[in-house]
């Protein structure tokens, strides 16, 4: 019989992506060991040889026109296989028996098991690959180095494709392009997380393989509980929860032989989850007599943060620049209700052309024409604002700056505009832009070039914008992002340059955690944000996330005993160097679409009673502001602050932290601190007393500041007094 034809082989895909180009070469299969180098230094090309000896396959698709942008990202992977292939390992040929090999990365249920070739030397798989890549038994090591290699300039080359989407994206008006555009866009995102993860996990084998090299024994931890994922979802504002009066106690009538004298009371509704008790002893108090003030002058705050009594509206969220109405308009049409609200500030989100939406990608720093309105538009914000007295801060993106044209190496390295840059204004910790300039002085951040800042030139530039930002568009003060990827003195010599009235930088460190578990001791977190503070010659306050981290964390588990450092001071920043604090609750950053790291909504009232009546500079959120559940308890407490006339220099004797409970009386300092708390309180000066918790505490049943206390303002879980001797009459007998 005749033997039965062979079947025709299926025909291979055309690779017309850059995702299959990437594959392609990226792989291991070029990587040739040092046995296989001449005496020119040159690797031989083994791919090229067996393409020459391999016949033409008929059914395969015609290979695409690759285009300029795959050709800019393959050629990453090609300088990295290139120089993973000095460093790989020299193999002999395994023996028949030793073909076969047991040890498998990911388990053997999976499949990732090491494959040998034909050609008896070992060709692992790029990491992320069909198969798991797998080390040979002689040096493992070496294979993982050469992996690394390959995973980082996958990670480099899918963050050029994040922002080549994302300018593409920016440079076009036509709706039905910005659609097309949305899904890769969504697909370059998730590429450059998934690599940054692969990157991730071959660190930790690293250092696991390093510990076992020098026999360090590191024991065994609890499982950690899986990582929290936050899927962007629209703001919700909580819901209302329906009134429910407490049950009160029965009064205690002092122990005294005489009747009670009646008086005529007006009928008071107890406020939700508070009940006021009077002291047994408060008839003796004399609150017509106010104590005389201290023998010693205490001199005004020293404080980047305007005159000291600054409350600051963060005046936008991650999606403003979506909104329907551009949002310079928004904030322009509410500058009076903003300042009737008795915010004096507001930070304003980047205005400058970005290639993100939200600002945080700039190029051309002279253009301000940005998804928030155009540079007339903004103009008329800034003027709103300043027509009734409240300061527009701007968002000043000065880390990282994206280039509008490429150098001749086709690199994304050369920047457009008045600000016109080549390669020196770029740093070299990042060579995937080319920069010539001179190592970083910080944090490198990977998505965008990082401007070398140690350059005169560059600084004189940034100096000259912010003059023309100040003098001419009219911005009174300045908020620094990202300020960890540059020397804190640069910002101190912009800052001393241009004299804003408000200036404060994002210091944004991760807290400490044991596991999932934030620690007690924060201290060496706030001491971060002192030193960057102090970097920069005093100059500029900075955010307080160490407040924000421990505050939350109080409130959720009503662990309030988080709330005092071991010196019985506030435990965040604002414990620290009060008058260089700005504290907040939450920002587009932590919370809004992204909740990378969210307050708990439904104890937002308390944190707001925390941060209004403490030391710094109180920032409000705008989800917040605009949010009705939360809008009379925010209102009552700013006023309450004017009222006392509280800065950020403010003493605080707190007076109980516990599980279930913080107070604390606050008020004007009775003695000048420059740097650091104060717990002494001037008496002869308004004050206030607070409390955070479902457990009973009341200022008049511990005489706290020998006067009477009255509520001014309570919610669910938290209360505020106010000192009786300054109330009006009218305020005392509501």
């Amino acid at each position: 019989p005749e033997p039965e034809p062979e079947p025709e082989p299926e025909p291979e895909p055309a690779y017309n992506s850059y995702n299959n180009v990437a594959r392609q070469r990226s792989s291991y299969d070029n990587i040739v060991d040092t046995d296989n180098i001449d005496p020119e230094n040159q690797p031989r090309n083994r791919l090229a040889q067996q393409a020459q000896q391999t016949p033409a396959n008929p059914y395969a698709a015609p290979p695409s026109e690759t285009s300029e942008v795959e050709e800019r990202f393959a050629s990453a992977f090609e300088r990295s296989q290139a120089d993973a292939a000095w460093n790989a390992p020299s193999w002999e040929t395994p023996a028949p028996e030793q073909q076969r090999d047991d040890f498998s990365w990911g388990g053997a249920s999976d499949g990732n098991y090491y494959k040998p070739r034909e050609d008896g030397y070992p060709h692992p798989e790029p990491y992320g690959g069909a198969y798991a890549p797998l080390p040979p038994p002689e040096d493992p090591a070496a294979v993982l180095s050469a992996q690394m290699r390959v995973a980082a300039a996958e990670m480099a080359a899918a963050a050029a494709e994040f922002v080549q989407l994302e300018r593409e994206r920016a440079g076009t008006t036509d709706a039905s392009e910005i659609d097309r555009l949305q899904g890769p866009r969504l697909d370059a995102q998730a590429a450059l997380e998934r690599t940054m993860n692969s990157m991730k996990a071959m660190l930790t084998e690293r250092d696991a393989m390093r510990n076992r090299a020098m026999g360090i024994v590191v024991p065994d931890e609890p499982d950690a509980p899986p990582a929290v994922v936050y899927e962007p979802r629209p703001y919700e504002p909580p819901v209302p929860r329906p009134y429910e009066a407490p049950i009160p106690r029965p009064y205690e009538s002092p122990p005294t032989a005489q009747p009670a004298v009646e008086r005529e009371r007006q009928p008071v509704v107890p406020p939700a989850s508070f009940v006021e008790f009077p002291s047994m002893d408060e008839e003796d108090i004399d609150v017509s007599m106010i104590p005389p003030p201290p023998s010693v002058a205490v001199p005004p705050p020293v404080t980047p943060m305007g005159e000291g009594a600054e409350i600051m509206l963060q005046g936008f969220n991650w999606e403003s620049c979506n909104s329907g109405v551009k949002w310079h308009n928004v904030i322009a049409n509410e500058a009076r209700s903003i300042r009737d609200a008795g915010f004096t500030a507001v930070w304003l989100p980047p205005p400058t052309k970005s290639v993100s939406d939200q600002g945080y990608l700039p190029s051309d720093l002279y253009n301000l024409n940005s998804f928030y309105g155009s540079e007339g538009e903004l103009r008329g914000c800034i003027r709103a604002l300043k027509d009734v007295g409240v300061c527009p801060v701007a968002d000043i993106v000065i880390n990282h700056r994206c280039a509008e044209a490429q150098s001749s190496d086709g690199r994304w390295n050369i920047f457009t505009g008045r600000m016109a840059w080549d390669q020196r204004a770029i740093t070299t910790d990042n060579p995937e832009y080319g920069g010539q300039g001179n190592g970083g002085t910080g944090e490198d951040y990977g998505p965008a070039p990082n401007i070398d800042h140690t350059q005169d030139w560059v600084r004189n530039d940034i100096k000259e914008w912010l003059h023309w930002m100040k003098n001419d568009i009219g911005f009174g003060g300045w908020r620094f992002d990202f300020v960890k990827g540059y020397a804190g003195h640069f910002t101190g010599e912009y800052v001393g340059d241009t004299t804003p009235y408000v200036s404060v930088g994002e210091h944004w460190v991760s807290c400490n955690y044991n596991h999932s578990h934030l620690e007690y001791n924060q201290d060496s977190h706030r001491q971060s944000t002192y030193d960057w503070c102090n970097s920069t010659g005093g100059n500029t306050a900075a955010f307080d996330f160490t407040t924000k981290g421990i505050l939350q964390e109080a409130v959720r588990n009503r662990e309030y005993w988080r709330l005092s450092d071991s010196q019985g001071n506030p435990a965040g920043f604002c414990g620290s160097w009060p008058t260089h604090a700005v504290t907040f609750l939450e920002n587009h950053d932590t919370g809004s679409t992204l909740q990378h790291w969210p307050f708990p909504t439904e104890r937002l009232p308390e944190g707001y009673a925390y941060i209004l009546t403490h030391p710094g500079t109180p920032t409000v959120f705008y989800d917040h502001w605009k949010d009705h559940a939360l809008q009379e308890d925010i209102q009552r407490l700013i006023d309450i602050r004017h009222r006392v006339g509280l800065k950020c220099n403010a003493a605080v004797q707190i007076e109980k932290a516990e599980d279930g409970c913080y107070a604390a009386h606050v008020g004007h300092p009775a003695v000048g601190v420059e740097r650091g708390p104060c717990k002494e309180i001037d008496m002869s000066k308004p004050s206030l007393c607070m409390k955070l918790g479902p457990a009973d505490w009341s200022p008049n049943q511990g005489r706290v500041g020998d006067t009477k206390w009255k509520v001014m303002a309570s919610g669910d879980g938290w209360a505020v007094w106010e000192n009786v001797r300054f109330l009006s009459a009218e305020q005392r007998s509501r």
